[in-house]
């Protein structure tokens, strides 16, 4: 007996495909039926029109329909070959010329049907199409290729544009289950959306423009209203579960407050009163601290470990990279030196010995608070009183590790709070969608005394006037970066390279200057050595990669060199830039660039010269690069978006937040039966949302 088809369905038991046809689709993401819906059209043909060839105006864009009528290619007087098509529709005749392309005589040949779609020119007299677009045209296939706006996918080999269009079009009007509406009748009406029905096929097979709008607006709305419910129900379901409540008086905080030699800023006063409230409230607390390069995120986050900590509980601070982590353990050590709380530093190249010796530690409650890499939520890891988990640049972690961050113990850890920090400042709409889970806390102010970096873009003639602007720099006792793109030079590859370049530099420009250099590659104890150096004055100049983007807070470094700064982002840059500045002089950051860039290319380096906000720079990247997958939200089955984008729909996604929000507010289980389209689109996208829903 056949297997009845629906959205789950391998697209390998659909007619005409077949195990080796599903291996080519599966290239594009496709393997499911549902996959193959929501296989979007890139672009769009504009064949709604089709003019009688004896009506062609030359010079004009047109698109015919006709029978082949002869077909034949000749050499050219240069040695090439010319493919001549003829065309007669019975008002007239054209020709269809291609250069070189012989395999077009294998699919069109006398008595077929085709369509056709070109410029129209002249040539010795007669009318012709020059490498025009074609199909071939087959009886009821005539209407998805002409006639209206032609759908045009992304393929791969072994899939083509005409076998594509009649694969979607035979699922779209034959299965019966993929119409299903997923969207309860009173959202379409209030936000006057059109059906699931109508929306498939408006975005695949649109009548009209206006049509193929109103598809895409649904859809999009479809992709971030089920993010927004997941993202609800998650929180709702966080709100729910008793956390441990924290409320006993102490003064780590007080003591730690006071020792500083500075104020804490209004925001980060205000930000601390909303993480300290969650702590007291008995809920489980899953924060995002968000806020810009050198606002005192980390500051923050430490009284918050300190105030559990004086509670006689335990906490983590979790880095992305090793570098990261050292560098908070030695900072956080050296503000909280003299107040008693135990520290350690745990990571994945750890002696042994020493590993062995803090695990033991924290298993008995002597460690208060653990800092590291992800090597501190691994199973061995036993922290029987921790309370809470601070994750550091969470988008490099990943949901699946935010969450085991606060798994590694038994019952009591996963009471454990949650609190995210991210450095990448993140425009509201997309922390609506990248974060929804999470409650937001944003600083934003920086501290007292912080310049803005002086930036300028700097052509390869004008380098040595930086090397000696950087040199009069350091002579004055500043300390600086050069940032390199790649480690080491390859073949094929013009870039300058760190390792090279530190040689030239440290035995030339500088070689009365004590220059060291930094990359990945190292092993974990040079890069702490190299790190503990600079922070300590030790090196004046530090040839390095991207392996210092973050964490690396050095206040006498106050200039710093990026060579290609095309080959980064905008936030990276910002990272970058970040770094230098920090003790309150005046920095300077030079952008080296070498070779001619394309005109879009050097606007974006300008838009960072001139910009410092990194608000508006992170905006600029996204709307530069798209936001891609949106990490964070995405879970096993899950598509990702293929239509929304949630940096240019704001309105869009707000919308959907309010809509997901007033629709568990009367149906928290999602169980009416209006709403059961939601729960039922939630599990086929997400899976294990009915725990969610149960509350």
């Amino acid at each position: 007996m056949k297997p009845e088809i629906n959205l789950s369905s391998s697209v390998q038991f659909l007619k005409t495909v077949g195990p080796v046809r599903a291996r080519a689709l599966a290239r594009l993401g496709i393997e499911t039926v549902g996959d193959l819906l929501r296989h979007y059209p890139r672009a769009y043909l504009d064949r709604s029109e089709t003019t009688a060839i004896g009506r062609l105006t030359v010079g004009a864009d047109a698109t015919i329909v006709g029978e082949v009528m002869t077909a034949g290619d000749r050499k050219t007087r240069r040695g090439g070959s010319l493919q001549t098509v003829t065309i007669d529709d019975g008002s007239g005749v054209i020709f269809c010329v291609w250069f070189n392309q012989r395999y077009i005589l294998k699919q069109l040949r006398n008595g077929m049907r085709v369509m056709a779609s070109g410029r129209v020119q002249t040539h010795n007299g007669r009318r012709q199409l020059m490498h025009p677009d074609f199909e071939v045209l087959s009886g009821e296939d005539a209407r998805l290729h002409t006639g209206r706006l032609v759908p045009v996918y992304s393929l791969t080999h072994g899939i083509g544009q005409h076998w594509l269009r009649r694969l979607i079009h035979d699922c779209l009007t034959g299965i019966r289950d993929v119409m299903a509406e997923t969207l309860p009748a009173e959202l379409l009406s209030l936000r006057e959306l059109c059906s699931r029905r109508q929306a498939l096929f408006g975005v695949h097979y649109p009548e009209n423009q206006r049509e193929r709008d109103a598809a895409v607006r649904r859809l999009a709305y479809e992709e971030l209203f089920l993010v927004q419910m997941l993202m609800a129900l998650r929180r709702r379901s966080r709100r729910q579960r008793e956390g441990i409540q924290l409320v006993k008086p102490g003064d780590l905080t007080r003591r730690l407050v006071e020792s500083l030699p500075f104020a804490l800023t209004r925001a980060q006063r205000r930000v601390l009163a909303e993480i300290l409230a969650d702590l007291r409230s008995g809920a489980v607390m899953h924060r995002l601290l968000q806020g810009d390069v050198g606002c005192g995120k980390t500051l923050v986050a430490l009284v918050a470990t300190l105030f559990v900590i004086e509670q006689g509980y335990q906490a983590v601070f979790l880095a992305p990279t090793e570098v990261l982590a050292q560098q908070h353990g030695k900072t956080i050590g050296r503000l909280i030196a003299g107040l008693g709380v135990a520290v350690e530093t745990l990571t994945g190249s750890t002696p042994a010995a020493t590993r062995r010796a803090i695990l033991a530690g924290a298993g008995q409650g002597e460690v208060d608070l653990l800092i590291g890499t992800h090597a501190v939520i691994q199973d061995a890891v036993h922290l029987p009183k921790l309370a809470l988990a601070v994750v550091d640049e969470q988008h490099r972690f990943g949901v699946r590790q935010r969450i085991e961050s606060v798994r590694t113990d038994g019952v009591e850890a996963r009471q454990a709070h949650v609190l995210v920090m991210s450095a990448t400042p993140i425009p509201r709409s997309l922390s609506l969608t990248l974060y929804g889970d999470l409650d937001l806390s944003i600083i934003d102010e920086l501290p007292a005394g912080r310049r803005p970096v002086t930036t300028t873009i700097v052509k390869d003639e004008k380098v040595p006037d930086v090397w000696r602007q950087v040199d009069d720099m350091l002579a004055r006792g500043d300390q600086g970066f050069v940032i390199y793109p790649v480690i080491e030079q390859t073949a094929g590859q013009d870039l300058k390279a760190a390792t090279a370049e530190f040689e030239r530099l440290g035995e030339t420009l500088f070689a009365h200057r004590r220059v060291a250099l930094l990359h990945g590659r190292m092993k974990a104890p040079v890069k702490e050595s190299v790190m503990a150096a600079f922070n300590a004055g030790e090196i004046d100049l530090l040839v390095a990669t991207t392996v210092v983007e973050v964490g690396v807070d050095v206040p006498n470094a106050n200039v710093m060199v990026i060579q290609n700064p095309e080959r980064f982002g905008l936030a990276q840059l910002h990272q970058l830039r970040g770094r230098i500045g920090r003790g309150g002089g005046q920095a300077h950051c030079f952008l080296v660039c070498d070779r001619y860039l394309p005109e879009e290319t050097y606007q974006r380096i300008r838009f960072f010269a001139e910009h410092h906000d990194g608000l508006q720079l992170a905006e600029e990247d996204l709307r530069l690069r798209g936001p891609g997958e949106i990490g964070g939200t995405r879970q096993h089955g899950r598509p990702g978006f293929r239509l929304a984008n949630p940096l240019r729909q704001p309105d869009l996604v707000k919308a959907c937040a309010e809509d997901a929000r007033h629709l568990l507010e009367i149906d928290p289980t999602l169980t009416s039966a209006s709403n059961f389209v939601v729960r039922h689109a939630l599990d086929r996208d997400f899976g294990q949302i009915l725990p969610l829903a149960a509350g």
